[in-house]
């Protein structure tokens, strides 16, 4: 089927009569005046909404200046049936692949941050500048023990300085660290940027040896070491800006008790690499790796207690002991050899006992 019509070269304003013969594929244009032309359906898009009475003017998707112009309604409606897109509105050809477009670019886009956000942050954790570290490792110390008493008698802190001198004493390259104890009436320890590890007062309480301690503060030391919490930060607002471009909100990471929860909940793997570095750390400094397993074993116990007021919702949030029945068959004692020497004497164990009055 052909018809005549009227094909602009959008370069001059001449008009030149054309054949327009209807193929399997699309449009062949040919006239005295222009080189043939083949006009895909695809490629091909309405200027106008088809109408009767006027004619029809179209174009080509790639070269948009051309213009060709149908008046034939028998050829018009047989266009129309090989190329549907022309009529406009819904579409559903052209729908699917715009929604395969857009599928396919939402999937690209979660693949990206699921990559960004699962290897990168670990990276990245190493190279936040100190000062940085410091600031925001402070913000959440705050926002994590607010209202929380800070347990400053001068025996426990001495007896506390003890277990941290007796750490580093067979690991000379730790990093610098800050430790506090607060009264609070749950019994956990959390490591924060900066190399700040926060001890609960309810922990000191229930542990039965200094050993426990000193195993405890093995592990968070080996979260520092590998920043685990820098890290997660940086995970935690990576998410948060990927969230913010999908939706155009936002919000305070640190400040939010879901932020908090989400920088100090550390993954399995994560857990697997401190206790790995207490136990090396413990066995370097010839202390009883034990402690640890009886605080895990103790933490087991805790496990699905319920609790109530602030710091029950905290300790809730704050559920950051994966796998602890594996984790305690992973703890075994000191290696022959290496006979374990006591943290603290009794004196300074009874002082680091009553570090919270």
């Amino acid at each position: 089927m052909q018809a005549e019509g009227l094909f602009f070269d959008g370069e001059t304003a001449l008009e030149h009569p054309v054949i327009v013969r209807l193929a399997d594929g699309g449009l062949a244009i040919s006239g005295a005046t222009i080189a043939p032309q083949d006009w895909r359906f695809d490629a091909i898009a309405a200027i106008d909404p088809p109408h009767a009475d006027r004619p029809f003017r179209l174009t080509h998707v790639q070269r948009p200046g051309m213009r060709l112009v149908l008046t034939n309604p028998a050829f018009m409606a047989a266009l129309l049936d090989k190329a549907p897109q022309l009529r406009g509105g819904f579409n559903p050809r052209r729908a699917g692949k715009a929604a395969m477009w857009i599928i396919g670019g939402l999937a690209a886009l979660a693949l990206t941050a699921y990559l960004v956000l699962q290897f990168a942050p670990q990276k990245l954790a190493f190279m936040l500048p100190d000062p940085w570290r410091d600031k925001i490792g402070a913000q959440i110390e705050a926002a994590l023990t607010g209202g929380a008493k800070l347990c400053e008698n001068p025996g426990g802190r001495g007896a506390l300085s003890a277990v941290a001198a007796r750490l580093r004493d067979g690991n000379p390259d730790l990093p610098p660290i800050s430790i506090n104890v607060y009264a609070i009436p749950i019994m956990n320890a959390f490591a924060m940027p900066g190399g700040r590890i926060v001890i609960t007062g309810e922990l000191i309480r229930k542990a039965e040896a200094s050993e426990e301690v000193a195993g405890v503060l093995a592990h968070e030391l080996g979260h520092v070491v590998h920043r685990h919490s820098e890290a997660q930060l940086v995970r935690a607002t990576g998410l948060q800006i990927f969230i913010a471009i999908a939706t155009g909100g936002g919000g305070d990471t640190i400040s939010s008790l879901a932020g908090l929860a989400t920088i100090l909940r550390y993954t399995r793997q994560a857990e697997a690499e401190a206790d790995a570095f207490a136990l090396e750390a413990l066995e370097n400094a010839a202390i009883d790796p034990l402690g640890l397993k009886r605080f895990f074993e103790l933490v087991l116990k805790e496990q699905g207690k319920s609790r109530t007021g602030t710091f029950g919702k905290i300790e809730s949030a704050f559920a950051t002991h994966p796998g602890t029945e594996d984790r305690i068959k992973a703890i075994r004692p000191l290696p022959d050899g290496i006979p374990a020497r006591p943290v603290l004497n009794d004196a300074q164990w009874q002082a680091l006992k009553r570090i919270c009055g």
